[in-house]
């Protein structure tokens, strides 16, 4: 059970969000970590004192002391400045960033992260930690972020490990970025395709009415007139027009009740609607208006 718990890694939390210090905590403990918990820099401070943990997460906005004013405390404590401390904000500035070199952050991660790269980060992190040296030297030196020089005062191996996660940072963002374009385009697509079958839906459904009712019209009479015995010489003409009108009377129906939704698209083509006849219509057989 001890070897259990020195394999646990503890893990201070710096977020004055409940709501956000909860998810986070969660998500950490589902993956193994011991979590501690400060709502403010100061505590944060306070616990990191009473006991080092491995590593360390900060908001940056927080009251009383801020991540990066918790950060530059923790760096100048010779007992806790080996402490690797991840600073995670929503700020994307290059000024934020030069901010965090000069107060010793080790890493930096905007928000809202992917979780999945969060905890391999970390996991990274805590797994390297011992082969980044000693922190005790610093040195004044000029960094470019976004075309402006900076002079910054900080530990070489914190400041390439800073500038690294932040463009890792970046690159991850960018590939969200791209996924999320794909899916607009996908929607996109979907959507037009959509709009362009209820678009055909709508005219099939206008020029079903605009010949239903014509029809309608020719074939009530012409079903009384072939009611009452029509003399010989005409009932087989009209038997025969009454089977073609009823034929297409059933293809105008089948058309009428089509909705863009009983349609797909597949390489531009439309899925098949079944037209075929009742078999008594397609071979010649009669059957009555209203029947079915």
């Amino acid at each position: 059970m001890d070897r259990e718990k020195e394999k646990t890694a503890t893990l201070l939390i710096a977020e004055d969000s409940p709501t956000q210090l909860f998810l986070l905590a969660n998500l950490l403990e589902r993956n193994g970590f011991h979590i501690e918990r400060a709502v403010d820099g100061e505590e944060a401070l306070s616990c990191a004192r009473k006991g080092k943990p491995d590593l360390i997460l900060s908001d940056i906005f927080m009251p009383k002391m801020d991540g990066y004013e918790l950060c530059y405390a923790l760096k100048q404590d010779s007992a806790l400045r080996s402490i690797p401390v991840i600073l995670l904000t929503t700020m994307s500035a290059s000024e934020s960033i030069v901010k965090a070199l000069n107060t010793g952050a080790d890493y930096f991660i905007p928000k809202p992260y992917d979780e999945r790269y969060l905890v391999s980060k970390i996991k990274s992190i805590l797994a390297t930690r011992n082969l980044n040296g000693t922190l005790d030297q610093k040195e004044t030196m000029e960094v470019v972020v976004d075309g402006v020089r900076h002079m910054v005062t900080s530990n070489r191996q914190q400041i390439l490990n800073l500038l690294l996660s932040t463009y890792d940072a970046v690159v991850q963002k960018n590939n969200e970025l791209q996924a999320t374009q794909k899916v607009l385009e996908e929607t996109q697509t979907q959507l037009i395709e959509t709009q362009r079958l209820a678009a055909i839906a709508e005219v099939v459904s206008t020029i079903c009415h605009e010949i239903n009712n014509p029809l309608t019209a020719i074939m009530v009479p012409l079903q009384s007139r072939l009611l009452h015995n029509p003399p010989e010489i005409y009932k087989k003409d009209f038997e025969g027009w009454m089977v073609m009108l009823k034929r297409i009377s059933a293809v105008v129906q089948k058309l009428s009740g089509l909705k863009a939704s009983q349609t797909t698209s597949a390489g531009g083509e439309f899925k098949m609607i079944d037209l075929s006849l009742d078999k008594n219509l397609s071979s010649g057989k009669e059957k009555d208006i209203g029947d079915t």
